[in-house]
């Protein structure tokens, strides 16, 4: 028997790996405290602490306030004291010119009626003396006083100049305006006083603000905390009114 080529095998089919497919992402955990943002975080100490912010918020806004409560009710003191000062000042020019205008209408007096005795007495020589040495303030009224149309027997009008309008005493007119002034100022000086009072109710309210926000958040009972802390709001809203409806005194 010839022989031929042996016959070559089948080749075995190459079959291709399958690739195999990607893992899948891990699902994201709960996000830490850095990844939750400020906002969030802001939100959660606002919740868990917001009796303790409010109270510290109020209790420096009261501390601020009852300061200058106090500043102003020292600024409006100073100033009732100038007044009250002012008014003594006033009423002592007051009484110093009316002991002045009290001399002159002494003489003015006193001349007038050694006048009236030397004409009565029909000497003209003498009452002339008495005339040359009337007080200038005194001579208007005089002789408005001699013109007058009621006349007596003796030819003198009824009456004394005294009564004249024209009789004005400049001392007189002095001593009438320091006592005005003495009465302003010491009005003045007790509205200032009112002021300063007002001032320090404002101070009180304020401490009392201070004494509620501070122990709102040492309760344990939420329905505690929030009751003081309310009252302290009211109190705080009332004092503020109050203080910024008053007149300010800055003193610059």
């Amino acid at each position: 028997m010839a022989g031929g080529p042996t016959p070559a095998a089948p080749a075995e089919p190459v079959t291709e790996l399958a690739a195999e497919p990607p893992e899948p992402p891990e699902p994201p955990g709960p996000p830490d405290e850095a990844d939750r943002g400020f906002a969030a975080t802001a939100r959660g100490i606002w919740h868990d602490e917001r009796v303790e912010i409010a109270s510290a918020i109020l209790l420096a806004l009261a501390t601020v306030l009852s300061a200058w409560g106090a500043y102003q009710a020292t600024r409006w003191s100073g100033e009732q004291a100038n007044n009250y000062a002012g008014s003594s000042s006033f009423r002592a020019d007051s009484n110093r010119h009316g002991t002045l205008a009290a001399r002159n209408i002494q003489i003015d007096v006193q001349t007038f009626i050694a006048w009236a005795a030397a004409k009565a007495q029909k000497d003209d020589v003498l009452a002339a003396f008495y005339v040359a040495r009337f007080r200038p303030e005194f001579l208007p009224a005089f002789d408005a006083w001699r013109l007058g149309p009621d006349k007596d027997a003796a030819g003198l009008p009824s009456g004394t100049p005294f009564k004249e309008p024209s009789y004005i005493i400049a001392e007189q007119v002095l001593s009438d305006e320091a006592y005005a002034k003495a009465d302003a100022a010491l009005a003045e000086a007790q509205w200032n006083n009112q002021i300063s009072d007002d001032f320090v109710l404002t101070a009180v309210l304020f401490a009392s603000v201070l004494f509620f926000a501070g122990i709102a958040a040492r309760f344990r009972p939420q329905w505690i905390r929030w009751t003081m802390l309310g009252v302290a709001t009211v109190v705080f809203f009332l004092g503020l009114v109050v203080e910024f409806l008053l007149p300010q005194n800055i003193g610059f």
